[in-house]
């Protein structure tokens, strides 16, 4: 089970982009690997509001474009991508409320480094990532692993759902289930879904 004490054990970075430069990054100490190429393929992407998720070997990266900005994570596979999307959400939310973007991305010599004290913040997000309340864990039975495993699933899915129950897919071990989680976070059900792609 992760250790949701210790998210920071399981992340490899968090990105703010614009299309044409990045203008915040956060990395683990003493984290030297770069990410460049990964964020080149997230930019090509241009729809707006809609988390998208990419397995890259042992690495998970979950991105999102909100207005001007481009918000992306990544993490190591013990990590779900519902995880990476409530991190996201509430960064996002906590850039805004500090910095007003749109005002400093107006001036033509703006320099990214004015974003460097998020870092601090973006520290204190994640070790307190826990107590935040942003995502739920719910037991889901998996009828081909014969088990219960670990679905977490972002608070915000659920509360901000036009209907109930909310269907999510849970891929495990090569295979994938489809749960239906309520809105007191309950399973209703769960079935094995074909995927392609």
């Amino acid at each position: 089970m992760l250790d949701f004490k210790n998210v920071v054990n399981y992340l490899e970075f968090i990105n703010i982009s614009t299309d044409d430069q990045s203008i915040f990054e956060w990395k683990p100490p003493n984290s030297y690997k770069s990410y460049m190429l990964d964020l080149n393929i997230v930019k090509q992407n241009r729809m707006s509001n809609i988390f998208f998720h990419l397995n890259k070997g042992n690495l998970k990266i979950v991105h999102i474009r909100k207005e001007k900005l481009i918000y992306s994570a990544g993490a190591t596979n013990e990590i779900q991508f519902q995880l990476l999307e409530a991190l996201i959400e509430y960064i996002s939310k906590k850039f805004y409320e500090i910095w007003d973007v749109d005002y400093v991305l107006s001036y033509e010599n703006f320099t990214p480094t004015v974003f460097n004290p998020f870092k601090k913040d973006v520290q204190k997000i994640i070790e307190n990532f826990h107590t935040l309340d942003l995502i739920k864990v719910i037991n889901v039975e998996c009828m081909v692993c014969d088990k219960l495993l670990p679905l977490i699933v972002k608070v915000s899915l659920i509360k901000n759902a036009e209907s109930y129950p909310v269907p999510i897919v849970f891929d495990h071990l090569g295979h994938s289930i489809l749960c239906y989680i309520d809105k007191n976070f309950h399973v209703r059900g769960i079935e094995l879904v074909n995927k392609t792609g």
